[in-house]
This record gives C-alpha cells, sequence and structure tokens, in this order.
C-alpha cells in the first residue's frame, strides 16, 4: 500500500523513508508513524535466495531478536515498539537513535581514548548485565553492534538476533556456530554452552578493538581466526593505557576466570576516573560469580541499571549480597535543610515507628573471606549490615544523627561528601511513590532544586526506584543519588550518596555507589 509517490506504508501506519543501513539478513529504514506521529526505524528481512529451512530459521531469529530486545527494559537496549508480518516476512519497528556504531566510529574518526572505551564499556556491560538477570545471552557483542547516540553520550546495544533466552529454542542446526570469529569467547569456539562470561568475552574483544583499532584474534580466515581466540596468548595492547588489565581480565581464556558483572564495572569505572588498575592477567581461580549490577555508571532516562540487585545467591562463605532482607539506603530529605526526614524505624502493623537510639554504636571491621578492592575495606555496621567502606579521601567516620546513619570523610558540621543508609520494616508506600512523596517536600524546601532522573526499577523482582537531583546548599551546588527497594515483605532499603556538583568530585561519589551497592550484605 502506498502513503504517497516513492513510499510504502507498512501495517496502514509506518511510512518508510530512506534507507538508514544493511546487514546480513535485513536492511534498516527510516520511517513515520503516522498514527503517533513520531520518527521510528523499521527493520525488513531482506534475504530471500535461501533454501526454505535457512529461511525460516532467519525469520525466526528476526522475531526472537525483538523478543529478546523487548524482553530488557532498559536505557542501554534499543526500545522495540511493534513487530508485524507483510510481504510474507517479519517487521520489526524500533526506536530511532541519531547516531553511528561504533565500528563506524573507530573507522571513520580513529580509536577511542581508554577512557573513552572505559564509559562505553560501562554502559554496554550494564545492559549485557540486565539481560543475563532476565536469562537473557547476545551473544553476538562487538563493535558493529554498539550504537553511540549523537549528543547525549547514551550507547545502545543492537542486534539480538542471535540472542538466547530461557525457554526458548535453539535457532542452530547441529554444527552450525554463529556470531563473529572474531568476537567469539574461546568456550564458543571449542562449541561449549556459552554463560554471561561468554558476552563479557565479546566486551572485552569490542574495547580492545575501539583502542588498538582492530580486534585482537582477527586472521586471514574465519577457521585460523577461531584458532587463535583458543590457542594464542592476547596481543599486548599498544594503546589501551589503564584498561590494560581489563581487557586482560574480561578475556581471559577460562571463563571461571573473568571478572563478574559487578567486578568488571568497578575496574571499568577506576579507569573512567583515571586512575591505575593493578590486576593481574590470569587470575587465580575463584568460584563463578553471576553479574549483579543492574543500574550503569552512567545513568539514562531509565536506570534498570549501573547499578543494583543481583540474582539472591545460594549462601557463600563470603556472604555477596544475598538479598532477602536489606538494601542500604539513602534519605534525600535528610539532606536537606527544612525537609522531611526518614529514619531507621520499624514500623508496627499499627503504624508506630521504633526508632534507632541515638547514642552510635561501634562499627568493626569484618573479616569477610572475599578480599575488598583496592581503596575499599570491609564493615559491619551495628545496624545490621556489612558493606565496603572506602579508605580514600580522608577517614571515612560513622555518626548519627536524626536516625540516620552517615559514613563520611567530612566533618559533621561541613559533611559534603558522605553515604547515608536506612532501614524500614512494613514500608506501606512503593518506592517510587516515596521518591515522589520525598521530591515535592525537597523541591518546596531547597534552593536551585534540578532533577536528573526519577525512574521506577526492577531489582531482582523487587519493586525499586532510582532518584538523581542536584541542588545548592550553603552557597555550593550538591549531587545526590538515592536509590531504594521494597522486598516482598514490605521491607524497604535505601542507599543514599551525595558529592559537590563537580566532575571529579561526582565520578568518585558514582564509583563509590556502585561498589558499596554492589557488595551489600545483611547481616540479621
Amino acid at each position: 500500500m502506498d502513503a504517497g509517490e516513492g513510499q510504502r506504508l507498512l501495517a496502514g501506519r509506518y511510512a518508510l523513508g530512506e534507507r538508514l543501513g544493511r546487514g546480513g539478513m535485513g536492511t534498516v529504514w527510516q520511517a513515520r508513524d503516522e498514527l503517533l506521529d513520531r520518527e521510528v526505524a523499521v527493520k525488513e528481512l531482506t534475504v530471500s535466495h535461501l533454501p526454505e529451512e535457512e529461511l525460516e530459521i532467519l525469520q525466526s531469529r528476526m522475531k526472537r531478536e525483538a523478543r529478546a530486545a523487548a524482553r530488557i527494559k532498559h536505557p542501554g537496549v534499543i526500545t522495540i515498539h511493534d513487530v508485524l508480518e507483510q510481504d510474507g516476512r517479519p517487521w520489526i519497528v524500533m526506536e530511532l537513535i541519531d547516531g553511528r556504531s561504533l565500528a563506524d566510529v573507530i573507522s571513520q574518526d580513529g580509536t577511542l581514548t581508554p577512557r573513552e572505551a572505559a564509559e562505553v564499556g560501562a554502559q554496554v556491560l550494564a545492559a549485557l548485565h540486565r539481560g543475563h538477570q532476565l536469562g537473557v545471552l547476545h551473544r553476538d557483542v562487538k563493535p558493529a553492534n554498539v550504537l553511540l547516540e549523537h549528543g547525549t553520550g547514551r550507547v545502545v546495544l543492537l542486534d539480538f538476533g542471535i540472542a538466547t533466552f530461557e525457554g526458548s529454542t535453539e535457532l542452530t542446526r547441529p554444527g552450525d556456530l554463529v556470531g563473529s570469529p572474531d568476537y567469539l569467547a574461546p568456550e564458543r569456539a571449542q562449541g561449549e554452552r556459552p554463560g554471561p562470561a561468554s558476552d563479557l568475552w565479546g566486551l572485552g574483544a569490542t574495547l580492545y578493538a575501539a583502542v588498538e583499532g582492530e580486534s585482537p584474534f582477527r586472521r586471514s580466515s574465519p577457521i585460523t581466526t577461531l584458532a587463535a581466540v583458543v590457542g594464542d596468548p592476547l596481543p599486548e595492547p599498544r594503546r589501551a593505557g589503564a584498561l590494560g588489565p581489563v581487557l586482560a581480565a574480561l578475556m581471559a581464556k577460562d571463563p571461571a576466570d573473568r571478572p563478574g558483572a559487578d567486578q568488571a564495572l568497578r575496574m571499568l569505572a577506576e579507569v573512567t576516573a583515571g586512575h591505575t588498575l593493578e590486576i593481574k592477567a590470569a587470575p587465580a581461580p575463584r568460584p563463578q560469580v553471576e553479574p549483579t549490577q543492574s543500574v550503569p555508571v552512567v545513568d539514562r532516562s531509565e536506570p534498570a541499571e549501573p547499578a543494583v540487585a543481583p540474582e539472591p545467591p545460594t549462601e557463600r562463605l563470603t556472604r555477596r549480597r544475598v538479598w532477602p532482607r536489606v538494601l542500604v539506603a539513602g534519605l534525600a530529605t535528610a539532606v536537606l535543610a527544612g525537609a522531611a526526614t526518614y529514619a531507621v524505624t520499624t514500623v508496627t502493623k499499627g503504624g508506630a515507628a521504633a526508632q534507632e537510639q541515638q547514642q552510635s554504636p561501634v562499627p568493626t571491621t569484618s573479616e569477610s573471606s572475599a578480599a575488598a578492592p583496592k581503596g575499599y575495606r570491609w564493615m559491619d555496621d551495628p545496624a545490621g549490615f556489612r558493606f565496603l567502606l572506602p579508605t580514600e579521601g580522608g577517614t571515612w567516620a560513622r555518626s548519627v544523627e536524626n536516625n540516620q546513619i552517615y559514613y563520611s570523610p567530612d566533618r559533621p558540621e561541613s559533611r559534603q561528601r558522605y553515604l547515608q543508609f536506612a532501614v524500614a520494616v512494613g514500608q506501606p508506600m512503593e518506592p517510587i511513590a516515596h521518591f515522589r512523596e520525598m521530591e515535592a517536600s525537597v523541591r518546596s524546601g531547597s534552593k536551585d532544586y534540578r532533577q536528573i532522573s526519577l525512574t521506577k526499577v526492577d531489582v531482582n523482582g523487587a519493586e525499586g526506584a532510582v532518584w538523581e537531583f542536584t541542588y545548592t546548599k550553603d552557597g555550593n551546588r550538591r549531587h545526590v543519588k538515592d536509590v531504594e527497594f521494597r522486598d516482598a515483605k514490605g521491607t524497604s532499603y535505601t542507599l543514599l550518596v551525595a558529592a559537590p556538583d563537580n566532575d571529579k568530585d561526582w565520578v568518585a561519589g558514582q564509583r563509590i555507589l556502585t561498589t558499596v551497592l554492589n557488595e551489600f550484605v545483611p547481616t540479621r
């Protein structure tokens, strides 16, 4: 059906415009959704010369791409609007993003700096982890599938055409090996079952190409490339700088030697912050850690992010973030003078609250069997949780004020950098509703308040919210990020980080938030 001269109209509403690109199995068009009056991208399956069996596989694979991407609600994954069939083949209608692939950026503009590559890697990692939490493996992470949006800094993971997810059937025939050989993990090249660590290998190879200009194991043919992936050592990068140890860790030959998503995110954050990492290229074997990062370091419009909740792990000696009861808490209203304050409380069935005593018990250094990363030490707080306390930037001391637990390297009367924790049992409000109520009070009681984001997120099946904002106090601009979650029993947990609103202090604050949140362990 025509929408006008030279235009096609799909499903009576999508008017196709110019062609944006063409890949191995499809063509992407710019289109206009006439019903909702918005620009979209439409992907068309454009192969027709194959045998019927292979064509059916490709059609099913394209539909799977849409289902896999739609399953992952995350700013780092492209939004799927619609899937339809016309002219006997599937079409995917998706978000239109103004940008270029990382592959195009490398070929047209040259390589990225280590810090730029780390920033891209952190966002891709956050998207991958969110997929892993939902049982989705991408299986084809490479520069051509990483899109950099113009003017926003947003990074989007594309092409879930060969992704697998729980409950789905395999869309390959015996002996088929899907994916790009240059970016295929060794275990996949050897026919072993892939896992989240296989996607992290692809991320490592992608970041290697970003700083070095080419993938590390590309050879003259697919066979020799796969042989190099399996048997050759990682070529020493020349331009990776502080990113080099991260690349070595992500591309360890044994998937058990690769870091989990939480550790990898910390490593990338260190590079972004300009720190030098001291990491062995081949770390000693350790128990496989499932990724635990769902809130990215770089926040976008929907942080489901660089930064929160893992799958509840089974009991381990290290007691890594078992999430039944406590997630720490930051209470933004207590930050602002005149605003309503949150307390560490237990809410009874009748609504009464028993507040924690004002005296400040002494926290103790934890003897956790998991080594603390550089710049942190384990701390057991008497309120009933263990976390990684920063050791840099001064001595981080504990204090309790108005039933709020603070850790800060600053004096209480001039506190600007701090962590704040709270737990509330029997919280009747959803976290997003709680934050909205808080925001109304903060907005009216603070100077120059500006919301950066206030978003509902899912944390391992539990409802949660992330609230980020800036305001002015005592003539200084402050930056705050607050995360709250509520479990099935109604217990809510919050963590807040606050810092001066400048690049150096806020990058450090975000890095601390990510580390503390990922390693938090309830002890009651």
